[in-house]
């Protein structure tokens, strides 16, 4: 995509209100194009030809032997847009509670920056080595991806993750057990139509247990991820927004975007998850 002048891009942000289900819509804002998204679009169309060019000729020589997000991490190219930092304080408002947050699968951070300054603690995730060494110069404490869910976090962030891992629906449940101890948000994206696959080594798979999201638009899948899949599970819907999910381009394109949802959740009160089996248990009141 080419930076195109005089046009208005808050289109990557419309929603047909008329498409989402009546407990989406309650909780839905139409954000726009500000300002840390619009540097993100110049800066990368500013980017240099010959830094494409050398970036191409180094992935290539380094595609053998290593996969294509260990090579975007060498290179540090392919860096990663979801939402600006203005935008990720109206997710967060819904936790005063700012002690630790942890993002699972965190790239090399440039997403968790937006958002880190806020908390005592950061924690992440990361399977690409290159990646973690990123996230660790940082500053950031890197667990292991089979170590989290042994803590507990005021925010757990997951963006754009749920589509790339083989168990989507188990990675949500150890979520909200991470939170369910004493509560907190989790800030959830992903890619609308959802279209999940994993990479391993140097091939992309398809999911194992892919989510059973319904519908075709945007409108109708977030109202599915919502409806089906999220409450079920025990959170409730602080916030839903339209972004787009932003790429660094190369050679081919400037930049790269999808259509991305993200979310501002709460666990529901009284709801608990088993850490063995992940039933649902709703505690009742008289």
């Amino acid at each position: 995509m080419e930076l195109q002048y005089g046009v208005d891009y808050n289109y990557w942000y419309e929603l047909d209100k008329d498409k989402l289900h009546p407990t989406v819509l309650e909780y839905t804002k139409i954000h726009y194009y500000d300002k840390e998204t619009e540097q993100f679009v110049i800066d990368s169309c500013n980017m240099s030809y010959f830094k494409h060019v050398f970036d191409n000729t180094m992935s290539l020589f380094l595609m053998p032997f290593v996969s294509a997000t260990s090579r975007n991490a060498i290179l540090n190219r392919g860096i990663m847009f979801v939402a600006s930092s203005e935008l990720f304080e109206e997710l967060l408002v819904y936790n005063d509670r700012k002690r630790s947050v942890i993002d699972i699968g965190a790239g090399c951070g440039n997403v968790t920056a937006k958002f880190a300054d806020s908390f005592e603690k950061v924690y992440a995730t990361e399977t690409c080595s290159s990646m973690q060494r990123r996230l660790e110069a940082r500053g950031y404490i890197v667990l292991d991806v089979n170590e989290w869910t042994k803590r507990s976090y005021d925010v757990v962030a997951c963006l754009n993750v749920l589509d790339r891992c083989h168990e989507p629906l188990k990675l949500l449940k150890h979520i909200f057990n991470a939170l369910a101890i004493d509560g907190g948000t989790a800030i959830i994206a992903l890619v609308l139509p959802y279209h999940g696959s994993v990479e391993e080594g140097h091939f992309w798979n398809s999911q194992k247990e892919p989510l059973d999201i319904k519908g075709k638009t945007f409108e109708e899948q977030l109202s599915s991820l919502v409806v089906d899949i999220l409450e079920p599970i025990g959170f409730e819907l602080n916030l839903a927004t339209k972004v787009p999910y932003l790429c660094t381009g190369d050679l081919h394109a400037k930049y790269y975007s999808l259509n991305d949802c993200l979310l501002s959740l709460n666990v529901k009160p009284n709801s608990i998850i088993n850490d063995n089996c992940f039933v649902i248990i709703t505690c009742l009141i008289n």
